[in-house]
């Protein structure tokens, strides 16, 4: 009954994340190209402080690989977009698991280290070293993304504390 609850509940978070990232796509909110806050990046937060790094991995590349398999689209910018996803759930688990750090913090760093893997990915993709130019703005922008998706998990997971406690084993 415990596996049948964490996965009905890991599905139902990972659709809520896809949703997410299918209505930001739709709306621009920054008026920097590519840019976004990352409404999806809350659900990837609360799963990992709700059960594992294994289970926020899972919906983190679930979305990810389902919105670009929704709009056909496995172009640049879906390679940064997973490159950026892997450094940020790789640096979030590493924070959470060994430091222990906040949710907030977890995710502002989670959200500087998925910008840096975006640009990465995107200088090695487009085979030029100019895309760090873009570093900067893109890292202004992040840090305050970061707080606001932190903060918004945060919440979500103290007042929803009685499903917080489902642990995953």
């Amino acid at each position: 009954m415990k596996n049948t609850r964490m996965i009905t509940t890991l599905s139902m978070l990972t659709a809520v994340a896809i949703v997410l990232n299918v209505i930001e796509m739709q709306i621009n909110i920054i008026p920097v190209p590519g840019a976004k806050i990352g409404f999806a990046n809350i659900v990837t937060v609360i799963v990992l402080y709700m059960y594992r790094f294994r289970e926020a991995t899972l919906v983190t590349l679930l979305r990810v690989l389902i919105v670009a398999l929704l709009y056909r689209s496995f172009t640049l910018t879906f390679w940064m977009g997973l490159g950026g996803s892997i450094l940020s759930i790789l640096t979030m688990g590493i924070l959470k698991q060994w430091f222990k750090l906040h949710t907030v913090t977890v995710s502002v760093l989670g959200a500087i280290t998925h910008t840096i893997g975006q640009i990465l990915v995107g200088m090695y993709l487009v085979e030029t070293e100019l895309l760090i130019l873009y570093l900067p703005i893109m890292l202004l922008i992040s840090v305050p993304a970061g707080i606001l998706t932190g903060i918004i998990a945060d919440r979500f997971l103290k007042n929803f504390s009685h499903v917080a406690k489902v642990k995953s084993y």
